[in-house]
């Protein structure tokens, strides 16, 4: 059972245990499948993570090397443009930018 941010979960994810805010009242019980309403109202009250039903995270993560290189190519194109006014030496803007490209590969229409 992975955690996940709401910020990270999709509509259709169902939890799988009880969901609580900082003052200890239910917000949504184990069992209930996430709407984007729902995923809203957790990021409202604070939630930081919620228990999701489905694989561990170890599966759940996927390497860039993975990835074509032709999706490589085009992730990094496309994160370069939005980056481009970014100064790309700090170390937090390194990581954020790999993550960026990883996640642009995976949309990519060449994952593999």
């Amino acid at each position: 059972m992975p955690n996940r941010s709401p910020h990270e979960v999709k509509p259709g994810a169902v939890l799988a245990d009880d969901v609580y805010n900082l003052d200890a009242r239910l917000l949504f019980p184990g069992g209930t499948k996430l709407t984007e309403k729902k995923i809203e109202i957790l990021m409202m009250w604070g939630v930081e993570t919620v228990p999701i039903k489905g694989q561990p995270d170890s599966q759940q993560s996927v390497a860039i090397e993975l990835f074509s290189n032709t999706a490589k190519h085009d992730a990094e194109l496309e994160v370069q443009k939005r980056f481009k006014l970014v100064k790309s030496s700090h170390p937090v803007v390194v990581a954020i930018r790999e993550i960026a490209v990883l996640e642009a590969a995976k949309s990519s229409d060449h994952p593999i």
